[in-house]
């Protein structure tokens, strides 16, 4: 059995979609329906069921799907193995991130191994728990660093707790209700908030404060996005933020922001490393480990 014929499945079980699969691996459509055949020939089992609407995954593909990305995530490992045996500054680094680490932690932790190992080759993923799963099981990546899901994941997944975050509110460091020993919601309620699009850990967090004061949640005053743009307008008005610490700690060490003492505080959440149950780093992943672990030392500060 090849493993460009189990390639050909797991990104079809990925896609569910023959044609944006093709599209994936640079073949026709054709070429890998025949490839999904010819593996459903040598198993003796249906893995897909397919019309041209759509495909659909069978018992038997969905049992077998995580052994397919474990053998391909394998013979990924090997080839790193290969290219690095006898020289750790060979091979490539390939890891994932949320989007919490990549627009914190991560660009300090490239800057540092890079320094280290200045001609390797890196590629960094950003997505979901759920996506980044994903890539973590075909091969594409050897770890991701991620907020610890609510959900149990993969039983050939391993999470490691690598430390822990918190929301925290934050303002200039001229606004008026710093200096105060203790701020409630009451407070707050007086200036406009800035909130984050698509963050419903944050959200959640304004409620309580809300329900501790039995207040209403008022209505935010800016909506975005972008993390930069949120810290330059608390840095330039009177408004307050709901961020993770970890996201505005380089800004809270530079100066120009502070984060405000609201009672009551956030509940933390753990912070994870994923790999394969069965990983076992090379060198150049080990460092880039440690460097990692320095990074969110001096983020807890």
């Amino acid at each position: 059995m090849r493993l460009r014929v189990l390639r050909h499945f797991a990104v079809v079980a990925e896609t569910l979609n023959f044609h944006r699969a093709a599209e994936k691996v640079n073949l026709s459509q054709q070429a890998i329906s025949k490839s999904i055949i010819q593996l459903e020939s040598q198993l003796g089992l249906r893995l897909m069921d397919r019309d041209r609407q759509s495909v659909v995954l069978t018992e038997q593909g969905k049992y077998l799907l995580p052994y397919v990305q474990e053998v391909l995530a394998a013979a990924r490992r090997l080839d790193d193995a290969v290219a690095s045996a006898g020289d750790v500054r060979t091979g490539s680094l390939s890891i994932g991130a949320t989007p919490t680490f990549l627009e914190s932690v991560i660009p300090e932790a490239l800057n540092a191994f890079q320094q280290r190992y200045p001609t390797t080759p890196i590629k960094v993923e950003r997505g979901d728990f759920a996506y980044l799963c994903t890539l973590l099981m075909r091969g594409d990546i050897d770890l991701f660093y991620s907020t610890a899901p609510a959900e149990n994941s993969a039983h050939l997944v391993r999470k490691i707790t690598v430390g822990q975050d918190r929301n925290v509110i934050v303002v200039r460091s001229g606004h008026p209700l710093v200096g105060k020993d203790r701020i409630a919601f009451d407070d707050l309620a007086g200036y406009p908030q800035i909130a984050t699009l698509n963050y419903p850990r944050g959200a959640a967090y304004i409620e309580r404060l809300a329900a501790a004061a039995t207040m209403r949640v008022p209505r935010p005053a800016l909506t975005v996005e972008s993390t930069h743009l949120s810290l330059e307008r608390v840095a330039g008005s009177d408004s307050w933020w709901v961020a993770p610490h970890i996201m505005v700690r380089s800004r809270l060490h530079s100066g120009g922001i502070v984060v405000l003492p609201v009672d009551p505080p956030d509940t933390p959440w753990d912070l994870v490393m994923v790999t394969r149950r069965d990983y076992s780093p090379a060198r150049k992943m080990m460092d880039f480990q440690t460097v990692m672990r320095s990074c969110l030392m001096s983020s807890s500060d």
